[in-house]
């Protein structure tokens, strides 16, 4: 038995450190891609929170047209680029005539407000669904300002019909 060897002690620590490791990327892969979809979550249309602005609402929606496109140069050194926007305005179905009629009646103050606005964004602000999601939710805040002053906000929502850049 003097030849015995005796075999050196198993290194499952180091094949434990492994495991542990690529556990902890994978978690962290899908905490990456998880993040995202909660960050950049938008509540579907007539469900809102109040958080937003909007409101949730039970019973039918209508839409309000705004009229003729809009069209605006956007705010760029470089390069010559316009904006075009057509806007249904969603409210609920008891309250459409009555928005239209407010729609018609204040739309001078409606368009010149939306045409300042979008003229002082640039190509980047009004690029991608962030961008987009940002600008209805600013005409939103607007329409209902200027229609309610009440603060109704009888605009539940706000809806590109139409949007080119060019």
């Amino acid at each position: 038995m003097a030849n015995e060897t005796t075999a050196p002690p198993a290194k499952s620590g180091g094949k434990m450190m492994l495991i542990l490791l690529a556990a902890c990327g994978v978690l962290a892969l899908a905490a990456g891609g998880a993040v995202p979809i909660f960050l950049m979550h938008e509540p579907a249309p007539g469900k809102h929170d109040k958080e937003d602005g909007h409101h949730a609402s039970s019973s039918k929606q209508a839409y309000v047209p705004f009229g003729d496109p809009v069209v605006v140069n956007l705010n760029e050194d470089r390069l010559t680029r316009y904006l075009k926007i057509k806007l249904l305005l969603v409210v609920d179905a008891s309250e459409e005539k009555t928005v239209n009629e407010l729609v018609l009646k204040k739309k001078p103050a409606l368009k010149n407000w939306l045409i300042a606005n979008l003229s002082d964004k640039s190509l980047s602000e009004v690029s991608g669904a962030a961008g987009l999601n940002k600008m209805r939710r600013e005409i939103w805040h607007q329409f209902n300002s200027e229609l309610f002053p009440d603060g109704a906000e009888k605009v539940l929502d706000i809806f590109f019909e139409e949007f080119v850049v060019q």
